[in-house]
């Protein structure tokens, strides 16, 4: 695979978008999930989950939110495993199944990061394979003679 430091242009620039996306939804939502254990650790282990659990689904608003992100999560799973196929791209499972422990944003973040080298590597391989095929089309002409007009009927 590509790595992060070969890759130029656009490649580049959405491996950063999404790393910093991954990046900034570590730290917000690792803040928030270590602010709601630090809220909550009296009630044990169990009990974390159990109030995390609790609290998300206790109204309209927050069960809506809730079966939003579920739902999101459905789909972007699904895309997840498409484009893994797709590209080759081992693991997928992991970047599923860690979305609810850690948080989607950064297993989605983390998923199109690795997408992108994996697109990048492609393109670079195209770019070298169609330049041998350049190179060997430059070759086959190279002798001039092939190159000289033949006599045509009319002129003769």
């Amino acid at each position: 695979m590509t790595r992060l430091s070969e890759v130029r242009g656009k490649d580049r620039a959405l491996c950063f978008l999404y790393g910093a996306s991954a990046l900034i939804g570590l730290c917000v939502m690792g803040t928030m999930a270590v602010t709601f254990v630090v809220q909550n650790a009296d009630a044990g282990a169990m009990g974390v989950v159990e109030n995390f659990l609790r609290d998300s689904t206790t109204n309209l608003a927050s069960q809506f939110v809730y079966m939003d992100l579920v739902l999101v999560w459905a789909a972007v799973g699904a895309y997840m495993i498409v484009e893994g196929r797709r590209f080759g791209i081992r693991h997928v499972w992991a970047y599923i199944v860690g979305a609810p422990a850690i948080a989607l944003i950064v297993t989605y973040g983390l998923f199109m990061l690795v997408r992108q080298l994996k697109i990048a590597a492609l393109r670079e391989a195209e770019g070298e394979r169609g330049n041998a095929e350049r190179s060997f089309a430059a070759e086959e002409f190279a002798d001039v003679s092939a190159l000289r007009p033949t006599a045509t009927t009319a002129t003769q």
